[in-house]
């Protein structure tokens, strides 16, 4: 047998003056559409629509005609829960990605952090987890040291192979004349020409034509002062005693 009357338990939120959840008895019979006037009512005066939704989140439609009754969810229940609720002014928006991109950094962190939380703990055999991984890591090193230092003198040796190779090359290349070769020609004719420089500097010198530029310069120097000097001893003798 359905109710005659309905408790709608009207849960409100902070800022109404209400208490947490207000009970509003309503007869069975009532049209949805005026249910918003009897709650209104009930509530301080809003300059904005309200919002009613079921305990599953779910919007009461506020145009039905259906009966109150028709919202519960027994025919023998006498009790409807509903939220109260304004509309807000939105945001800039993009509020979802960001949670999604925290929620990816706290998720890699944890991942992160996943084996050193337990790392203290013991097994079975009354070892720490830590020592078993670190023990695990030093032997797959040990597994992989030998390769690793058999591919390093593998790569010192060919390095060293390409050193000697080159080396051998230059030397041929300069015993054979192909490249490193010092031309003949050329030293010849550079003798040749430091010897005609040295027999004509010796030919002036003998014959006596020529000038030493340095002396001259030297002697020029010596005279400027030596007439310097004989102006200041005059002009020291025609001072008055």
């Amino acid at each position: 047998m359905s109710p005659q009357t309905i408790n709608v338990l009207l849960i409100s939120f902070p800022g109404l003056g209400l208490p947490r959840t207000l009970s509003v008895p309503i007869a069975a019979s009532t049209p949805i559409t005026h249910l918003n006037s009897k709650l209104l009512s009930y509530i301080p005066l809003l300059n904005c629509r309200i919002i009613l939704t079921s305990t599953s989140n779910k919007s009461i439609p506020l145009s039905s005609s259906a009966p109150l009754s028709s919202l519960l969810s027994s025919d023998t229940d006498d009790f409807l829960p509903l939220h109260l609720s304004v509309p807000l002014c939105g945001g800039k928006g993009g509020f979802g990605s960001q949670l999604r991109a925290a929620g990816g950094r706290m998720s890699s962190r944890r991942k992160k952090n996943q084996g050193e939380g337990d790392s203290s703990n013991r097994n079975l055999d009354g070892r720490r987890l830590r020592t078993i991984t670190e023990a695990k890591a030093l032997a797959e090193y040990l597994a992989l040291k030998p390769e690793m230092e058999k591919r390093e003198k593998e790569a010192r040796r060919k390095r060293w192979e390409q050193i000697v190779d080159l080396a051998e090359k230059r030397e041929y290349e300069i015993r054979n004349g192909s490249k490193g070769r010092v031309d003949g020609k050329w030293v010849v004719d550079k003798e040749e020409a430091g010897e005609r420089t040295r027999e004509a500097v010796f030919a002036a010198m003998k014959s006596g034509d020529y000038q030493d530029n340095l002396m001259a310069t030297l002697s020029g120097l010596s005279g400027g002062g030596s007439g310097q000097e004989s102006e200041g001893s005059q002009g020291t003798d025609d001072k008055p005693m």
